[in-house]
């Protein structure tokens, strides 16, 4: 029997098992720190949600009160309306010039409402933008959220290879040493 080719044979698979072994180590390596940039990245994502929805929160309770704004600058309206007429009945029991009053605050008024409807556009443009924002970053998470468990899932696989590299080591190892002493016997 050629021990001589049986020993060669097993340190060839000793050999190319070492290699293996390195490799697998240095990819575990490279997926931990993919794993843990991945994971920064989700906590980064999760916090940029949060933000954006207490941001969106924050719109959405100022558009609510548009309504109360609006039903306050009528009231205000309506208000200098009735003074408007008490100021000219007062002033035509009188020798002043009569001023109507509504007309005075017109302008004020017209510019108030253009100003006040400017606002709530740009805020329901915000809103818009911050909800297609959040909607964004959300899928950003799902798909962090796959990746990291598609690296949990190859650094498991590798771990198994690792294992089986290094068992196949270790055969290697006795079937060398057995095929030496059969070699060393021999002679």
């Amino acid at each position: 029997m050629d021990y001589e080719y049986y020993y060669n044979n097993a340190k060839n698979r000793y050999y190319n098992a070492c290699s293996e072994i390195n490799s697998c180590e240095n990819r575990i390596n490279e997926l931990k720190n993919q794993k843990q940039q991945k994971i920064n990245q989700i906590n980064q994502l999760k916090t940029d949600i949060k933000n954006n929805q207490e941001a969106l929160e924050g719109v959405n309770k100022i558009i609510k009160s548009d309504e109360s704004l609006k039903s306050k600058l009528t009231g205000i309206t309506n208000k200098t309306g009735l003074a408007s007429t008490n100021f000219s009945k007062m002033v035509s029991s009188s020798n002043v010039t009569n001023k109507i009053i509504t007309d005075v605050f017109q302008n004020e008024s017209t510019k108030t409402k253009s100003t006040l409807t400017n606002i709530m556009q740009t805020l329901t443009t915000k809103k818009n933008a911050l909800t297609s924002k959040i909607t964004q970053l959300q899928s950003q998470l799902r798909s962090a959220e796959t990746q990291l468990q598609d690296i949990g899932t190859a650094i498991n696989s590798t771990e198994s290879s690792l294992q089986s590299w290094r068992g196949t080591k270790s055969s290697a190892s006795i079937d060398m040493e057995y095929y030496r002493r059969k070699m060393n016997a021999a002679v």
